[in-house]
Parts: structure tokens; C-alpha cells; sequence
């Protein structure tokens, strides 16, 4: 188990840069880049913004409204809340799907001890490059389980409201974008060096395709994984299911089956091992698996 009051200072050490070209530089590169599916244990703060300074690299936390209580989910249906070591301090972004049962739940434990469970992801939305974002790369997306008050609540991953879920070419044509970045890695250092991001990103998509290659762990809590591959990616991109999670289950069945051809609902997630190697690349975590004939 990981301990926030580690975790955090280190998820928040990135810098950005202006430019152009737009830059991010991220450092502890190899271990940030070995988590995958992580349980943190700290404190659940109150709902709180990070705004992150381009020019000093300084971080401000500022307060959210109604006394820090959490409102209603975002339009995906998701509740952002805040890991960390302490109020006033930077923290660490989680995110639970379809949450608007469990708001209550969590606005009575702020301040409480919280173990959360879930999947270890970066990706360029909020970097901090807009004076409203709550500035981030990593966050825990989706959360799988939290352990409060001595009570273990599971959740499973569904898909998000339907108008969060983009295309790979619409709003914005994804594989336009990701051709933009580079990056660069100095072993020495540890350091990380991305360049040409537009600060946005899109979360979560739907994409048709193939699967093969599929990876299973027999009796093991490790993710699955397995190749896709679509027409509209227009090259395959390495895919990840959480194990018990529905989507794990759809590409089991879908395994025993001997089918291949599916409709996808996923979230996009920067593969910091290829970065390690100086290549930019989108992998996926499979939401919803369904099949196609």
C-alpha cells in the first residue's frame, strides 16, 4: 500500500511550460511510470483546486465552495475527490464513476482516514495551462474500492453518461493530436520531457475494432490486457481491463467465444513505459466490451 503523504509531493512535481512549444517535464520517471493499479491510503480532504503558476512553477490550493463539501458529480457522472497527507495541501485527483449514491457517503468522512483502490493513470487534460484547471497528469481513474471507517466499499467500473463519451475524431481528431507530442527521457535525471501538447485531452471514447493477443491472469488481481486494433486509430494500440471488472468479464466471454470484433467504451491513458523509450503513445483501459459480428 502507498502512502499519500509519499505519493502526492511526487505526482505534483511536474513543471509546464508556455512556449511555444507548450512543455511538460515530469520528474521520477520510472517509478511513477511502474504503477498501474495502486491503493493509497491518506486523508479525504475537502473538495479543493490546485492552480499551478506556468512561469514559477508554484502551486496554490484554494478551497471549493460550500465549505469544501462535494456537489453533485460532473457532467460524466464521475465524483473528483482529493487524497492527500492535509488540507491546504496539494493532493492526489481520484475519480469514481457514476457516483451520485455514494456524494453523501463521502461528504460525511471528509477529514477521515481513506485507503483508494484503483487505476494508476496520466494523461494531458488539466495540466494547469488554463487558469480554471485543477492541475494534474496523474490521478486514480477509475476507483475500484475505498476502505473508510473501517468499511470496505467495491465499485465496478461502468461506462460514464453518454454525452461524455467522444470518438477518436470528433470533437477533436485524436490521432492529429497525439502526432503533435514528443518526448524525450533523460535516464540521469529522471526525467520526462514532453513537448507540443495542446492541454486538453479527450477521456473517455468509443472505438470499433479487433482484439487479439489477449492476456488473462488465471486467479490473479493483475490487469488483463490485449491488442486493439481499429480503422479509426489506424494503428494498434495496447488495451488493459482491471481484473473483476465487467469489461474484464465481456473480453473473457468474448475470449471463449473466439470472437474478435467489438465496440469499445474506453479511457485514454499515456503509456509512461514507451515514454521511457522516447515514444509517445496512447494505450487504453477498456470500460464496456461489446461485441460486433
Amino acid at each position: 500500500m502507498l502512502d499519500a503523504a509519499g505519493l502526492s509531493p511526487l505526482l505534483n512535481d511536474y513543471t509546464i511550460g508556455v512556449g511555444p512549444p507548450r512543455t511538460i517535464v515530469v520528474p521520477h520517471a520510472s517509478r511513477l511510470a511502474s504503477l498501474v493499479d495502486v491503493t493509497v491510503e491518506g486523508l479525504l480532504l475537502k473538495k479543493q483546486f490546485v492552480r499551478l503558476d506556468p512561469a514559477t512553477g508554484a502551486r496554490r490550493v484554494e478551497p471549493g465552495a460550500q465549505g469544501g463539501l462535494y456537489p453533485k458529480p460532473s457532467a460524466d457522472g464521475d465524483l473528483h475527490f482529493a487524497l492527500g497527507a492535509g488540507e491546504g495541501q496539494p493532493h492526489i485527483v481520484c475519480e469514481l464513476q457514476n457516483a451520485l449514491r455514494f456524494i453523501p457517503m463521502f461528504n460525511a468522512a471528509i477529514g477521515q482516514s481513506i485507503a483508494v483502490s484503483g487505476f494508476f493513470r496520466c494523461l494531458f487534460e488539466h495540466p494547469g495551462f488554463r487558469s480554471n484547471d485543477d492541475a494534474h497528469i496523474f490521478e486514480i481513474h477509475p476507483v475500484r474500492a475505498v476502505s473508510l471507517g473501517g468499511q470496505m466499499h467495491a465499485f465496478d467500473v461502468d461506462p460514464p453518461e453518454p454525452a461524455s463519451i467522444h470518438t477518436w475524431t470528433a470533437p477533436t481528431r485524436l490521432n492529429d493530436q497525439d502526432g503533435r507530442i514528443r518526448v524525450g527521457y533523460e535516464a540521469a535525471k529522471e526525467l520526462l520531457t514532453f513537448t507540443g501538447m495542446d492541454g486538453m485531452d479527450e477521456n473517455y471514447v468509443r472505438v470499433s475494432g479487433r482484439v487479439s493477443r489477449i492476456k488473462l491472469p488465471q486467479g490473479a488481481d493483475a490487469p488483463g490486457a490485449f491488442q486493439f486494433a481499429s480503422p479509426e486509430v489506424g494503428r494498434p494500440l495496447a488495451a488493459l481491463v482491471m481484473a473483476g471488472t465487467s469489461a474484464a468479464r465481456q473480453l473473457q466471454l468474448l475470449q471463449r467465444a473466439g470472437g474478435s470484433a467489438i465496440e469499445m467504451i474506453a479511457l485514454r491513458n499515456i503509456d509512461l513505459g514507451r515514454a521511457l523509450r522516447g515514444d509517445y503513445a496512447i494505450n487504453l483501459l477498456a470500460i464496456d466490451i461489446r461485441s460486433r459480428p
